[in-house]
């Protein structure tokens, strides 16, 4: 049976939000924290959607810019960078705020 994205980034945010109580149980919230992750194929892009719905910020890496480029249409991606002093940049600005 297939539940569709909305059943995937909820189990996703979920976890993730679980596993933030379990990293820093002071902070038990995502956030300030990042998420890493890679691959946005198939229902890859639950990871990033989640995350942030949970107020982390989540740096996923993908190589293939045609997952690349629909999960940032589908809004599943806020932003999207190709220059590594770019996305280090930007993921220091998002954690200060």
């Amino acid at each position: 049976m297939y539940i569709g994205p909305q059943g995937i980034i909820h189990g996703t945010a979920i976890t993730v939000a679980q596993a933030a109580k379990l990293q820093d149980p002071k902070n038990p919230t995502l956030k300030g924290k990042v998420f890493v992750t890679s691959g946005l194929g198939g229902m890859s892009g639950a990871q990033a959607k989640a995350t942030t719905i949970g107020g982390g910020i989540c740096l996923v890496t993908e190589i293939n810019e045609k997952p690349l480029n629909k999960r940032h249409e589908q809004g599943y991606l806020d932003e999207k960078y190709s220059d590594l002093d770019q996305v280090i940049k930007r993921v220091k600005e998002a954690k200060a705020k």
